[in-house]
């Protein structure tokens, strides 16, 4: 398939969290928010001359429920498949959140207030495509692919695209008064693979580096974090 070149990245916020729409021969939404997000991320297609049949993918960087609350429903509006790692999927499907261990000072508080367990239940949500490996987005109409970036969750994944923009789910997070100063996420499944995960964003060369939670952020932004850990 021969693809326009030209993409364009159009963040939509939802609160505390973004999903991202991207738009190239046809539209793929990365992450949904929290339910109730599916008119509100419509509106946004619209609003951007894009109908819901254009859009060919709805893509989840990982399971939770901020990230993968819309998906059945924008499924539904869309009738685009839902696509996740499936070693998240698999949580999902039991309708298990799978939270991971707090980071840090921020993380432990977040959880002492909100999270009292590590698993938490939600609805179940079965995804249309379940991968293990990357994926190329050529056949959904956008110059890219999908890469596994584990450690935030066990299926955590990124996107990245051919003009250099990497989504990158909660990979990174920026800082509450720094929103454009990466730190790392509140919570990890595997501190050791977060790191290996940041390191093949950075060795990937990204032009910018967009997050759900704050960001954007920089390739030398995410160097100097790492830089000062060691």
């Amino acid at each position: 398939m021969s693809l326009n070149t030209s993409l364009s990245v159009i963040p939509i916020k939802l609160g505390y969290v973004k999903s991202f729409l991207i738009k190239g021969d046809k539209a793929v939404i990365v992450d949904t928010g929290y339910p109730g997000n599916g008119e509100k991320i419509l509106d946004c297609l619209r609003a951007n001359d894009i109908e819901p049949s254009d859009v060919s993918l709805i893509i989840i960087t990982h399971g939770h429920i901020d990230h993968y609350g819309s998906a059945d429903e924008l499924r539904k509006l869309t009738g685009a498949p839902v696509a996740m790692h499936r070693a998240d999927a698999e949580y999902l499907k039991k309708g298990i959140n799978y939270i991971g261990r707090p980071i840090g000072l921020a993380g432990h508080i977040f959880k002492s207030l909100f999270i009292r367990k590590d698993e938490a239940v939600y609805k179940s949500l079965e995804v249309d495509i379940a991968f293990e490996e990357d994926i190329d987005l050529k056949e959904f109409g956008i110059n890219g692919s999908i890469i596994h970036t584990p450690g935030h969750t066990a299926g955590s994944v990124s996107v990245m695209l051919s003009d250099g923009t990497a989504i990158i789910g909660d990979l990174m997070m920026g800082g509450i008064l720094r929103k454009r100063t990466p730190h790392f996420p509140l919570f990890a499944n595997d501190l050791g693979q977060l790191g290996q995960s940041i390191e093949k964003i950075i060795q990937l060369s990204p032009n910018v580096i967009l997050a759900s939670h704050g960001g954007p952020f920089t390739k030398q932004a995410m160097e100097r974090f790492l830089g000062k850990l060691t």
